[in-house]
């Protein structure tokens, strides 16, 4: 039977057709196959800001390689960090070598983690960009100063978050993970979460290494671009090692050398202000003295060594000048270095360091000056007490003084054995004298002298003279202590004035670092917290001179 020549037709396209198919099946099973075979993608979210400034980080680091470790072979990793803003750091990537030495080069900057929803929204184009069919974020976090709600998107999003301090917000990330879909659970429990991307995808069986923990050979590794300076915290103990080795070479926390201080005796019936330029004691180290030496050119080229010599005797302080000055130094540098630990900020660490190095070596002096004036100012009636019961027994002034100096009662003593080694030497025992007045700022002792001077030029008792003068300092003490009493409460009241923004300022610090951090990382902050410390200083000047009272 002939068919129709149509129907012929027909017949061998639908015959053709089925053939077709038959051979295209091989190919679209391969086309599924790859399909589903293509591996999971999962974007890491670390959490960079300054609160604190080394924990945070390290923890994080920690629990990342965990995770990324228990990762499925073939499910890639990428890595974004995020604080104020965000940055892609490392696209996904079954290279688990090269997740480590991106992990390793993150650093800590910005002071909040506002900028995760935006994280959140670049990992999810990143991991939209490598193809994956099956994705997932992980987000490392202590919700630093997250007071608004963040959007999640359509990504399952695994939380796993830390608490620090009191502005932490763990709740709005974890609300994340609920938006989504997403697990939360502890930082130790990193490697549990990341089984989640075996359940739910089907990867394929390529070889993966081992990321390890950041070393200093992963450091090292890394892009130069990576490269960290050492931590301040690390910098803050090398400098107090520093520290403590210049005070040992200088002596100060050495046992107390008997025939150094023999000699520093006998010296003081000699000058002593301007020590010989690059003198060095013979037990000072090499470094010490090398750095003493330095320390004391500069000082001579500022001319600055004669008026610090004088405070420094003043103050009974046997040390020199240059050694002073490498003290202060040395602890500028140790202030800076924990300041720039504390704020992660080199400008201000060093700003603070040397203004509160110089503050606090000169505030130290005039305190050890103050302390010393007061003692000789107590001490006084009782010298001139001694002083004339010398005279009546027949001695004369030089030998009624030099009784006075061999009492071991400081710092008259010392004080009254310098005027009779001067006298010795051929300076007027009243110039002598006088000399003590100027050094401790004592006008009972101006008038002691002026009272010597009368009696030498018109004659008369000098003994009684000086124990009229005796009682007399005595009245002048008794009223200076009353009035002392009567102003106690003003003064009380000004400490605690004083003290209030200081020890609010520090719990606040403590208990609010982000609050208090604005002071310092924008420039309203620093203008205020400038015009601030100004107001305090004008405060306590304007204080004490309401509640100082002369007798």
């Amino acid at each position: 039977m002939r068919l129709p020549q149509r129907g012929f037709l027909a017949a061998a396209a639908a015959l053709l057709a089925s053939g077709g198919a038959i051979v295209a099946m091989p190919a679209v099973a391969a086309m599924a196959a790859s399909h589903t075979a293509q591996p999971g993608a999962v974007m890491i979210l670390v959490d960079v800001n300054r609160s604190p400034f080394v924990r945070q980080l390290s923890a994080e680091r920690r629990t990342a390689v965990s995770y990324v470790n228990a990762l499925p072979a073939g499910v890639e990793a990428g890595l974004i960090i995020f604080s104020n803003h965000w940055k892609l750091v490392l696209a996904p990537t079954d290279d688990r070598a090269k997740f480590g030495r991106a992990l390793a080069g993150i650093a800590n900057q910005g002071n909040s983690s506002t900028g995760l929803g935006q994280a959140i929204a670049g990992a999810a184009t990143a991991v939209a960009d490598s193809g994956a069919t099956h994705d997932r974020l992980l987000v490392l976090s202590d919700g630093e100063d997250l007071s608004r709600p963040v959007a999640a998107g359509k990504i399952a999003i695994d939380v796993l978050t830390w608490t620090f301090d009191s502005d932490d917000n763990v709740a709005a990330v974890r609300a994340i993970a609920a938006a989504t879909g997403g697990r939360v659970g502890d930082p130790a429990r990193a490697a549990k979460l990341a089984a989640v991307m075996g359940q739910s995808s089907a990867p394929k069986p390529v070889p993966t290494r081992t990321v390890t923990a950041p070393t200093a050979t992963a450091q090292a590794a890394s892009p130069p671009s990576s490269a960290k300076a050492p931590p301040p915290w690390l910098l803050a103990v090398v400098f107090i090692a520093v520290f403590g080795l210049a005070l040992m070479a200088l002596g100060t926390l050495r046992p107390n050398d008997q025939g150094r201080r023999r000699l520093e005796q006998l010296a003081q019936y000699g000058p002593q202000q301007l020590p010989r330029a690059g003198a060095s004691r013979t037990n000072d180290g090499k470094t010490a003295s090398a750095a003493i030496n330095i320390v004391g050119r500069l000082l001579q080229a500022g001319k600055a060594e004669p008026r610090l010599a004088a405070r420094l005797d003043m103050a009974g302080i046997s040390r020199r000048p240059a050694e002073w000055a490498l003290l202060g130094l040395s602890g500028s540098v140790v202030l800076a270095a924990i300041v720039a630990a504390a704020t992660g900020n080199l400008l201000i660490a060093v700003l603070v360091g040397v203004f509160g190095g110089y503050v606090g070596m000169r505030l130290l002096l005039s305190s050890r000056i103050a302390r010393r004036r007061a003692a000789f100012a107590e001490q006084l009636p009782e010298m001139l007490q001694l002083v004339a019961g010398s005279l009546q027994a027949g001695f004369s002034l030089p030998q009624a003084l030099d009784s006075v100096a061999r009492e071991d009662t400081e710092p008259s003593s010392s004080e009254m054995a310098r005027a009779v080694g001067e006298a010795r030497i051929g300076v007027d025992l009243e110039t002598a004298l006088n000399a003590i007045a100027d050094r401790m700022d004592n006008d009972d002792m101006r008038w002691t002298v002026m009272a010597i001077r009368i009696q030498r030029q018109v004659g008369g008792n000098l003994a009684e003279v000086l124990r009229n003068t005796a009682a007399t300092m005595r009245e002048r003490a008794y009223l200076r202590r009353q009035v002392r009493v009567l102003s106690g409460e003003g003064r009380l009241s000004a400490y605690i004035l004083l003290a209030l923004p200081i020890l609010i300022g520090a719990w606040l610090f403590y208990t609010s670092p982000a609050y208090m951090r604005l002071l310092y990382t924008t420039s309203l902050g620093v203008v205020m917290l400038a015009g601030a410390g100004a107001l305090f200083v004008i405060g306590a000047f304007w204080m004490r001179a309401v509640i100082k009272v002369e007798v």
